[in-house]
């Protein structure tokens, strides 16, 4: 058996599963969102170790936990920590969602320039851990400087598990402080941060055991001491292996709260746009790039919401959907209620619905939202072949794969083949399939996804296809101008 740990955002998960992927046992414990002055949004580490500890020992009980082979672990990137000599926290947990240091990553924009950080950390913005360490020199003289250290959740949560904390690059990555073709980090952005390597977390291959896990930990959750513990890896690249995403050309289309792209290839090559985390995939060989929409499925929980319809279940909204025909009865969307982020527009750009006519109906404007989603998608899919990497097929995870109108708009729409998961788990399977490659070193990654993920419900292009074509042409022209090109 694989155990499988996810340290997400605002819920740690653990999965049990066996060699074909089933779940045998699964447990979940939330974990809050503390929001601060200024747009700050932080996180409680002990809240976070003992949820962890919690779902640990929920899943353990359930099986036999002496049959446990290994435990991978897969985290959200980017929740930056400072930790005492003595690994204790300094503060709270900085979430990824902080806006606290935008003004901080703009500033360093304007005096080193999108070169400069293209040249060094494949990406043509600063983000997350660059402009918070700037900000807390600042308000906070001395707090960064040695013996204190910096740690992200992954990395302190595997070190309490195992003693030795660690995560991998794709984890390493999303801090933004990464050199992808050094493969460590970048000594020249550290010393302008007034950091020293040193401080920050060790860098491990995904396919490396940290450790095996605490006695005293096994202790609390039953778990068998020395369990053999993943260092932490991104929880995009672990929904890749749970969706099969391990093999160029294809790109994973994540379905949560944003819409989230990573694209597969063979060589590691510059940003499709400036936004884009580039990275070496866990699968050895490979590389990705993780591209964000920031709108997605909020748009759609926005227009539920707003309707008066956000306490239907699945199957009424799919009825809705259902209801009404490809165009919405002439409802268009440009679906920008998040401007910020939006990659290739003019900045300040905001969403809008046109149209509206007395006859339309709520499930006419929950259609055209769906629509202009597809429409944004298909305009980020084609930053990838216009930069030179690939896209023959999508794998698609999350609520929106179990609908089968929404999935059937999307592969009109991007003209593209796509393979459905049914669960909503990927990032879990994903790290019970890291687990496995620990103790299955002769076996590589992907195949081992091959063999554990679920068979997907695959879907073609179809009859709408031509439409929706031109209705996409017609979303573009609609659009507000660029203010800046993807970088090439």
């Amino acid at each position: 058996m694989f155990l499988g740990l996810d340290l997400g955002t605002t819920n740690i998960k653990a999965l049990v599963t066996d060699s074909a992927g089933q779940p045998l046992a699964q447990a979940a414990s939330p974990v809050p969102l503390l929001h601060a002055a200024a747009g700050g949004v932080e996180q409680d580490l002990d809240a976070i170790e003992q949820a962890t500890l919690a779902v640990l020992q929920q899943v353990a009980g359930a099986v036999d936990p002496s049959g446990i082979d290994a435990i991978g672990v897969s985290s959200q990137g980017g929740a930056m920590q400072v930790l005492a000599p003595d690994g204790q926290p300094v503060g709270r947990v900085i979430s990824w969602l902080d806006q606290r240091g935008r003004p901080f990553d703009r500033a360093l924009l304007s005096e080193l320039g999108r070169s400069w950080l293209l040249e060094r950390l494949g990406r043509g913005v600063p983000g997350v851990s660059v402009g918070q360490s700037l900000r807390l020199h600042q308000e906070q003289p001395g707090l960064l400087t040695p013996p204190n250290r910096v740690g992200f959740v992954g990395d302190i949560i595997v070190g309490r598990l195992c003693g030795r904390g660690a995560h991998d690059m794709t984890s390493g990555s999303l801090t933004v402080l990464l050199n992808p073709w050094l493969r460590d980090y970048d000594p020249e952005l550290l010393r302008r941060l007034r950091l020293d390597a040193g401080q920050l977390p060790e860098l491990i291959s995904a396919r490396e055991a940290a450790g095996g896990l605490r006695a005293d930990v096994a202790r609390q959750t039953g778990l068998r001491a020395g369990t053999p513990v993943s260092a932490a890896i991104h929880d995009q690249y672990a929904a890749a292996l749970g969706t099969g995403a391990v093999r160029a050309g294809t790109v994973m289309v994540g379905t949560g709260t944003a819409w989230v792209l990573l694209a597969v290839h063979d060589r590691l090559a510059a940003p499709v746009i400036d936004e884009a985390f580039v990275c070496h995939h866990v699968v050895d060989g490979l590389c990705g790039q993780i591209l964000s929409l920031v709108n997605g499925g909020s748009a759609f929980t926005w227009a539920l919401n707003l309707m008066g319809l956000g306490n239907l279940d699945g199957a009424a909204v799919e009825a809705l959907l259902e209801s009404t025909q490809p165009g919405s009865a002439g409802i268009r969307c440009w679906p920008f209620l998040v401007s910020a982020g939006v990659s290739g527009l003019a900045s300040g750009t905001h969403g809008r619905l046109a149209g509206l006519q007395l006859a339309h109906r709520p499930a006419d404007v929950l259609r055209a939202v769906v629509e202009g989603l597809a429409f944004e998608l298909t305009r980020y899919l084609e930053f990838l072949p216009a930069a030179g990497w690939p896209v023959a097929r999508l794998v698609m995870g999350g609520g929106a794969a179990l609908s089968q109108v929404t999935t059937r708009i999307l592969a009109d729409a991007t003209g593209l083949p796509l393979a459905c998961l049914s669960s909503g788990e990927a990032s879990l399977l994903g790290a019970a399939i890291l687990a496995r490659g620990l103790v299955e070193p002769h076996r590589s990654l992907a195949e081992l996804s091959e063999a554990m993920v679920p068979p997907a419900r695959p879907l073609e292009p179809g009859e709408h296809a031509a439409f929706y074509r031109d209705q996409y042409q017609e979303y573009l022209c609609a659009l507000p101008r660029q203010d800046a090109r993807p970088s090439s």
